[in-house]
């Protein structure tokens, strides 16, 4: 009985055979052009918004080389290291307090042999953390600096001994008192006639 109820739902007239076979091809139709055709709206295009890109790409490359190079290396001076800074360069406890006992004292080290020295670190290490060291200019050219001072104090100590002669002034020239400082040509010849005058010099007042 619900078989025959069944069968009847599928009889259909000549009319809706064809409505049925153009609603199928309406469906074919349809999803074939959903494939075949963009219906996404066309983006308006900023020259702005691709200047801002492009400015904002190389942004973005100047930083990948940046942070994907080597990480730059700062130098000090060794003289100045800190337990922080020590414990991070790899020293023991013992090698820190050595440096800073010797700091205590208000002496320098001035060389990366004075440093290992003074701290007693290892060869593998100093040879690890010695390029790092920054000293001052002055202690790299330490021959250079007593060359100049010992010049400076040779030609010090030459013009201090240059020697005073004495003369007497009754025998003195004019060429003789010109050379003292603060008298010209003309006192000169006052002097010389004055000791005429006289006849000679015999104290300070005449």
């Amino acid at each position: 009985m619900s078989f025959k109820i069944l069968s009847g739902l599928f009889k259909f007239t000549s009319q809706q055979r064809t409505g049925i076979f153009l609603l199928f091809i309406l469906i074919i139709v349809l999803k074939v052009v959903y494939f075949f055709v963009d219906f996404s709206l066309p983006e308006k295009s900023f020259p702005e918004k691709e200047q801002w890109v492009s400015l904002q790409t190389e942004i973005d490359s100047l930083k990948s080389i940046k942070y994907n190079g080597e990480p730059k290396v700062y130098t000090f001076n060794p003289n100045f290291i800190s337990d922080y800074k020590g414990d991070k360069l790899g020293m023991s406890i013992e090698e820190i307090d050595r440096l800073l006992a010797f700091r205590k004292q208000n002496k320098y080290v001035n060389s990366t042999e004075e440093f290992q020295q003074v701290t007693k670190v290892s060869d593998s290490l100093l040879k690890v953390i010695s390029p790092l060291f920054k000293f001052p200019d002055w202690t790299q050219n330490k021959s250079n600096f007593k060359t100049e001072q010992k010049e400076y104090t040779e030609k010090t100590y030459s013009k201090k001994e240059n020697k005073i002669i004495v003369l007497d002034i009754n025998q003195a020239t004019q060429d003789d008192l010109i050379k003292l400082y603060g008298i010209g040509e003309a006192l000169s010849l006052r002097i010389l006639k004055q000791k005429e005058i006289l006849g000679c010099f015999v104290s300070m007042n005449k």
